[in-house]
């Protein structure tokens, strides 16, 4: 019963934390740039908090539009905003692009991200997001999405051969592959893979 409340709590706290009214963000610094893939073999996403949206194409690179958001004006926000980075590297055989310096939890209130990103179609994905909302759409090969408190919605493509695994701690999570939906819910969500 202790474990259930502590868990409903810091469900709540993550939600304050996160979700404050789309008209009350503030767009603090944008990150818009296009990455080759080069002879990378897969992609992993790492982002901490905020909205997250990943879409399959056919191209070589990874394009990227990342907004760096706070819900509401404060220069400690502001400051931690532009503190951050946009990362990325190639090696053994990974594209990883992620945000670095991250405020520790809990001194930047208010901080997320706004990501929409096009990712190679046939190349196998990796997400991950601590609190937030990520949607992952158009990928043919294998998905692995891990996301802490939040929802999680992967939609694979008739033609996608490769797996699915998705892990949520809590919340919502949903996969439409080969024409089927699978989706679970609650405050420890399974592990689905198909």
């Amino acid at each position: 019963m202790k474990k259930t409340a502590l868990m409903t709590a810091l469900l709540g706290l993550a939600v304050l934390l996160w979700a404050v009214p789309a008209d009350a963000k503030e767009v603090v610094r944008s990150f818009r740039q296009q990455i080759p893939v080069g002879s990378a073999d897969r992609i992993h996403l790492d982002f901490p908090v905020g909205e997250v949206q990943v879409e399959g194409w056919d191209g070589r690179q990874v394009d990227l539009d990342v907004q760096i958001l706070c819900n509401h004006t404060s220069n400690r926000c502001e400051n931690a905003a532009k503190a951050l980075r946009l990362v990325y590297n190639r090696a053994g055989g990974q594209l990883d692009v992620r945000i670095k310096d991250w405020p520790h939890w809990g001194d930047t209130k208010g901080l997320n991200v706004r990501a929409t990103l096009r990712v190679p179609r046939n190349l196998p994905l990796q997400t991950k997001l601590g609190v937030g909302s990520l949607t992952i759409q158009g990928i043919a090969a294998d998905v692995t999405a891990d996301l802490g408190v939040g929802e999680v919605h992967v939609t694979l493509p008739q033609e996608a051969i490769g797996s699915a695994a998705i892990d949520t701690g809590i919340g919502e999570a949903s996969l439409v592959a080969g024409g089927h939906r699978y989706s679970s819910e609650g405050l420890f969500t399974r592990e689905r893979s198909e």
